[in-house]
């Protein structure tokens, strides 16, 4: 009881400091877009064609305090998110940073692996690439995670454990979800770590990163759990980045129409980047295969 009236009074303490005259800092940011998009199918069994304005917009807030100790608490939540009308997507829970450089998240927190997943140069916005139909395995090395909620994740500061470029992440959710059957699945708890190691060569930075996650679901009918990795290796030489990794594992997903679980997925990322003046040159590519459970009545993915 001690700990949930603790955490009640912070959080309120953080909503009440926005609007009275504290140390609470609230910073904004957003964008919008607007624009003519103009679709041509080519089809005689469909609209042929079709043109339509396009609009989108984010607008999303900060709060932060530093409290005497040094140690700062902060918070966010979005009221837009790449839409044409209002569109709450949702808040952060509670990060507190302290004095050493290390930070506990508390609430929605957990799935410390992705946060040492290697930037692997890639295209994205419009031009990313993504799966075209929900039968597809996961793109991406860390394109699967699984949490609670309930959870909360910490993360080291720089050079941990004296090791110089070396940083480190562990995190755990438990939320006690109800047990189900049929279509849905949620997860019930997780437990996952990250580290990444920084180091530099000459002219040249190498960064790896590694993540592993193990998870547990509500789904009674469920036959396994998620139980994935990756591993992820980019280097920095002036204007050029060069990167590549992968991830694997199994895992189970919620398609709302039917609850299928995945095993051997694997996904491979390689990429390229170069810097010329004002233009940013980039190669990429994805490749990612898994097989739907045949116990569950699914076919290959």
């Amino acid at each position: 009881m001690k700990k949930e009236l603790l955490l009640a009074t912070t959080i309120a303490g953080i909503t009440l400091g926005a609007t009275s005259a504290s140390a609470v800092t609230a910073t904004f940011s957003g964008n919008h877009r607007v624009g003519i998009e103009d679709e041509d199918k080519d089809s005689t069994t469909a609209t042929s064609g079709t043109t339509n304005e396009n609009r989108k917009s984010s607008f999303a807030v900060a709060l932060e305090e530093t409290l005497d100790s040094g140690t700062k608490i902060a918070g966010s939540f979005s009221l837009m998110s790449e839409s044409s009308t209002f569109n709450y997507t949702g808040a952060s829970g509670i990060t507190l940073t302290f004095t050493d450089g290390s930070s506990l998240g508390v609430l929605y927190a957990a799935g410390a692996h992705k946060s040492h997943d290697v930037a692997i140069p890639g295209a994205s916005g419009e031009q990313g690439i993504t799966g075209l139909s929900s039968n597809s395995a996961k793109l991406g090395i860390d394109a699967v995670g699984g949490k609670n909620n309930i959870g909360v994740a910490w993360h080291s500061a720089a050079d941990v454990a004296g090791v110089e470029g070396l940083s480190v992440s562990l995190s755990y959710s438990n939320g006690d979800e109800a047990d189900v059957s049929g279509n849905t699945i949620a997860i019930d708890s997780s437990m996952a770590a990250g580290a990444t190691y920084v180091t530099t060569s000459g002219d040249t930075t190498v960064t790896l990163g590694a993540g592993v996650l193990g998870a547990s679901d509500n789904n009674v009918s469920s036959r396994l759990d998620t139980d994935v990795y990756h591993i992820g290796v980019t280097a920095v030489n002036g204007d050029l980045t060069v990167g590549a990794g992968m991830g694997a594992g199994d895992y189970g997903h919620d398609l709302s129409s039917t609850m299928q679980e995945v095993a051997d997925w694997e996904s491979v990322e390689i990429g390229v980047s170069y810097v010329s003046g004002d233009f940013t040159l980039t190669a990429s590519s994805v490749d990612a295969e898994a097989t739907d459970n045949a116990t569950m009545g699914g076919t290959p993915s």
